[in-house]
């Protein structure tokens, strides 16, 4: 499979078995299935989990609204980024996968945003314009190629563990067991999204017409993309600020570290890349942990 122009060209033939699988799913009924069971079980969960709302704090609640806000408003983009990974394809099997995908994103939107609204965080999803930098930049993402590995293996492998991890763990910690069977339902899908989006990606770039534009392409793109992912989850991001302040992390340099980590060993399950040209975050020149 070699990277797709964005126009959707129709194939002359589509074998049988593309159209009878997608994804490591069996079929569309069994996705179904599988999401009616675990949304009901995080339903059952989460009205158990809410009578402990009383008892968080003004502190907690307003050091989460910035973060919970943004995810939340992450999710909704995401979706529609998705739609682009369909268009950009003319594989039945993968455009099947990320239909479910689409669903997933507005399902966690749908989720997430009951979350804000039962604690009182927000009316709606504001935030800032620079904020929104990184899904501007992966939307003008021309190739198949780019906009996976830009949106599952990046943006969604960086964030599912920088942002839903951390909110289920400060939620734990802070006695918010809503939230953290919320953020920990949305957890179950990423999972999922980022290993079909690292084995599409080696596939890409291992069936293309010619690899070695393929890698540059990615090389290309990890040069420009990975700055801007850092500094809207890095240490000088809102959110790690907010975390930082309200005493929920040690360090806003740790949690960037952490964050570059994991995403270090989700590139590494791509086999047919080539080491990274980026060098990765500069360390802070101020002392660890300063906000």
């Amino acid at each position: 499979m070699s990277f797709m122009s964005p126009v959707n060209v129709i194939p002359a033939h589509v074998p049988g078995e593309e159209l009878r699988t997608f994804g490591t799913l069996e079929s569309y009924e069994a996705y179904i299935q599988n999401q009616a069971r675990d949304t009901q079980q995080l339903l059952e969960k989460y009205r158990a989990a809410k009578v402990h709302d009383p008892k968080l704090s003004r502190a907690y609640l307003n050091a989460m609204r910035p973060i919970m806000v943004t995810t939340c408003w992450g999710e909704a983009q995401t979706a529609s980024q998705v739609a682009q990974i369909i268009t950009k394809t003319n594989r039945p099997s993968v455009q099947y996968f990320y239909t479910t995908h689409a669903v997933d994103e507005t399902r966690h939107t749908q989720i997430e945003w009951r979350r804000i609204r039962d604690l009182d965080l927000a009316d709606s999803l504001d935030v800032p314009y620079e904020q929104t930098e990184l899904f501007r930049f992966v939307n003008a993402l021309p190739t198949f190629l780019e906009i996976v590995y830009g949106q599952v293996c990046t943006l969604e492998a960086y964030s599912a563990h920088v942002l839903f991890n951390s909110i289920a763990d400060l939620a734990k910690k802070y006695g918010d067991l809503a939230t953290a069977v919320t953020y920990e339902h949305v957890m179950h899908d990423e999972v999922r999204h980022i290993s079909t989006g690292l084995q599409l990606v080696d596939e890409a770039i291992a069936t293309a017409r010619d690899p070695e534009e393929a890698k540059f392409r990615i090389l290309d793109l990890e040069e420009r993309l990975l700055p801007i992912t850092i500094r809207k989850l890095g240490r000088d991001s809102v959110i790690a600020k907010s975390l930082f302040e309200a005493g929920m992390i040690e360090s806003t340099a740790r949690f960037e570290e952490d964050g570059w980590r994991q995403f270090q060993i989700f590139r590494a399950k791509i086999k047919n890349l080539p080491p990274l040209r980026f060098v990765g975050p500069v360390p802070p020149s101020r002392p660890a942990g300063a906000g």
